[in-house]
């Protein structure tokens, strides 16, 4: 298989097999917000050849604060949209799919079916609600998916407390222990999902904001933590599927 010479680097990085690999591999991200979207572009950029991406949610001036290619003409746009557009342009030997979708643990098996296992053979969780994640992480493990899990990214500044590894060490982050704590209740080891987590605590949200009455708390985020999250998931779905 021969490469297109932006990846040169990406193939001195990972050698000619592994980036066979990735060029042959298809990715699902679910949820695109300051975590994911940057996740999905360094999934791109570095080459993974089929992405799926899987937000039901649209683009707001509060989300440009953290979010790696949406601009002011971009509010109100779907976020599955915005990063298709942008792939489009910058990454056009990418094949991009999206559902515009919130997941549920209802529709998991539409969304996720079985048949698309093989193609598309790793995960990455970057939603917030809890229960939705938790079946989401659930359900990938059963299917025997590569399953990579973001936990809470917002309310947090400092990069030294970023940690990377398996689910059942995560430690410190409120997300994170309710998304083991399911996880676990529903019969499946922790031990075998990545997680990505900061050992920072959290700073709270802020409660019934008056400039965005539909929210009931709005979280403090920025774009550097969001960001590095979002890089270090796909770093680790991009040595998980290069290894094969």
């Amino acid at each position: 298989m021969t490469f297109p010479t932006r990846f040169t680097r990406t193939v001195d990085l990972y050698g000619h097999d592994g980036m066979t690999r990735l060029r042959q591999a298809g990715v699902v991200v679910v949820g695109l917000g300051g975590v994911g979207a940057h996740a999905a572009v360094a999934l791109a950029r570095s080459g993974i050849g089929r992405l799926h991406l899987i937000d039901f949610d649209t683009v707001t001036t509060s989300s440009l604060n953290r979010h790696p290619v949406a601009g002011p003409d971009d509010v109100g746009r779907t976020k599955v949209d915005v990063l298709a557009s942008f792939f489009a342009s910058t990454c056009p030997d990418t094949i991009v799919t999206t559902e515009a979708s919130r997941l549920t643990a209802a529709n998991l098996p539409t969304l996720l079916p079985a048949a698309d296992t093989e193609a598309f053979g790793t995960v990455i969780d970057a939603i917030d609600a809890v229960p939705d994640k938790v079946a989401l992480l659930v359900h990938a493990m059963v299917q025997g998916r590569r399953t990579i899990c973001s936990a809470g990214a917002a309310g947090k500044i400092d990069p030294g407390g970023l940690c990377s590894g398996s689910l059942a060490d995560t430690r410190v982050c409120p997300l994170a222990r309710k998304v083991r704590k399911g996880v676990r209740e529903a019969d499946v080891d922790p031990t075998d999902i990545v997680a990505v987590w900061s050992e920072e605590a959290p700073r709270p949200p802020i409660e019934s904001p008056a400039d965005e009455p539909h929210l009931r708390r709005r979280q403090p985020s920025n774009m550097m933590l969001p960001g590095m999250v979002g890089y270090a998931l796909a770093a680790e779905a991009v040595a998980l599927v290069a290894r094969g």
